[in-house]
């Protein structure tokens, strides 16, 4: 499933001049709202959307229909995406993100090192979920979740005021970013298969193969050798 560039274009000038969110916010909340706990669709999403304090009235109801239209289409890619296996998808499983205009004029990525914050707004709407719908993630979360919520604040170091329960934290490197944006698609693989075990096993790179005595990946809770590793 994809959205051709004119259509994202589109969607992306009409929520600019609205104040919205950018796409890459609405991919992070929408990813969270998919593979989440809470029993959420597009339409709660869009209702989020519509809450932001300095929104502008839609111009009209057609550019309003049309707006809703497009976030439906955005809706179902990354329904998609998020269902598949990062491993087949390779750079198709990435969100999408903002890079560096530089990028245009580099052969090599890994040379830039600008600080441009990769992946940033993405986490923030991610988390952004993790507030709207916090009871439902506040009783799924557990030991398991703690290093992606670990990602998520690192990501969104560079927008996140210290608090007294929460001491400030260094925003990543620019290396480092692009090593949690390749690790974002594994982390979402997992958490929809734990959402929905029906799907399938929990996805695991190459040579990553949980100990017959480990505990399941799919979030079961039980040894894997009495859950997932039946299968094997």
């Amino acid at each position: 499933m994809q959205m051709n560039d004119t259509k994202l274009g589109r969607l992306d000038e009409l929520l600019a001049t609205t104040n919205r969110f950018s796409l890459e916010t609405l991919d992070g909340l929408f990813c969270a709202a998919l593979v989440g706990p809470a029993e959420v669709d597009v339409h709660d999403c869009m209702a989020v959307l519509e809450e932001q304090d300095d929104a502008l009235p839609w111009p009209s109801d057609t550019v309003r229909d049309e707006v809703y239209g497009l976030l439906n289409e955005f809706w179902a890619v990354i329904a998609a995406r998020v269902a598949g296996d990062p491993r087949v998808m390779a750079e198709d499983s990435l969100p999408f993100v903002d890079s560096p205009e530089e990028f245009d004029e580099i052969e090599d990525v890994s040379t830039y090192d600008g600080d441009f914050p990769l992946a940033s707004d993405w986490a923030l709407g991610f988390r952004f979920a993790l507030n709207e719908w916090g009871e439902e993630w506040s009783e799924w979360t557990d030991e398991s979740l703690y290093p992606f919520i670990g990602m998520l604040m690192t990501l969104t170091a560079d927008q996140t005021e210290p608090t007294p329960d929460m001491p400030p934290i260094a925003p990543p490197s620019f290396e480092e970013r692009m090593n949690l944006l390749n690790e974002i698609p594994f982390q979402l693989a997992t958490l929809y298969r734990r959402r929905h075990p029906q799907h399938g096993q929990p996805v695991r790179r190459d040579g990553d193969k949980a100990g017959r005595n480990d505990t399941c990946r799919c979030g079961s809770g039980k040894k894997y050798k009495k859950c997932c590793g039946k299968q094997d």
